[in-house]
């Protein structure tokens, strides 16, 4: 009888110490599975939260902010992370189908990031001059400045090409001619030439070109204007990335 109860006490104790160990371990693991995140992890999640898009107060997603001294090193990562080239303007004329240039990377990854966080939406064909050129880009929306203001408006450096020139169908970047020292090209803003423009060559950067629907550009440029060359009926634009 005696021996009886040594077994049974035997028994709750290492079945005691076998809960015990069970809760060791669930404590163990539950400690490994909040590990302190690594610095690699760390500046992760602070440029992921840093760059994190904004919204306004009707709720309309606008974009992350960029200072200008991150520019480069920004869009240096986004570009290797998104590789497009192919993109399009879709309009009530038709599509435009362009290929950004991988020798102007900073202005490509740009681009693209504007594409895919919607920046383009609501924008249009702002200036139209027949045989010279097609911009686009602009609104005179509320949403628009407040997109570019929230990106930080930043600006581009400028990155010529060598024997890259302005010619029927090139893809380029606007620029502010006034108070503008250092050159920096303005990437919201962009033109299609619709002629050979000796005088912009050195002046804008080049980064990409027409493959098809340069039709489409000749229709729109076609538009009548005010005196400030935007058309009088607004012609919308929407961007998006083929491939």
């Amino acid at each position: 009888m005696k021996s009886k109860w040594i077994c049974l006490l035997m028994l709750i104790l290492i079945t005691a110490s076998c809960k015990d160990n069970a809760v060791e371990n669930k404590e163990q693991e539950q400690k490994e599975e909040v590990a302190e995140p690594t610095k690699e992890e760390k500046t992760k999640q602070s440029l992921a939260e840093f760059y994190k898009p904004k919204m306004n107060r009707d709720g309309d997603t606008l974009l992350s902010y960029i200072p200008q001294d991150s520019v480069k090193a920004f869009f240096t990562r986004y570009g290797k992370k998104n590789p497009e080239t192919k993109i399009r303007m879709s309009t009530k004329y038709g599509d435009i189908d362009m290929e950004l240039f991988r020798e102007t990377p900073i202005y490509r990854a740009s681009f693209i990031y504007l594409i895919k966080n919607g920046y383009f939406d609501e924008t249009v064909v702002y200036r139209t001059v027949p045989g010279f050129i097609v911009q686009a880009g602009d609104s005179d929306n509320i949403i628009t400045a407040e997109k570019r203001g929230s990106a930080g408006d930043y600006k581009l450096e400028p990155h010529f090409l060598p024997n890259v020139k302005h010619a029927y169908g090139t893809l380029s970047s606007a620029k502010q001619w006034e108070d503008n020292p250092e050159d920096l090209h303005n990437p919201f803003d962009f033109f299609i030439s619709l002629r050979a423009t000796d005088h912009l060559d050195g002046e804008h950067t080049i980064f990409g070109q027409v493959i098809s629907g340069m039709d489409v550009a000749e229709k729109i440029s076609k538009e009548k204007t005010d005196s400030a060359e935007w058309p009088l009926v607004d012609v919308y634009i929407k961007m998006s990335v083929v491939e």
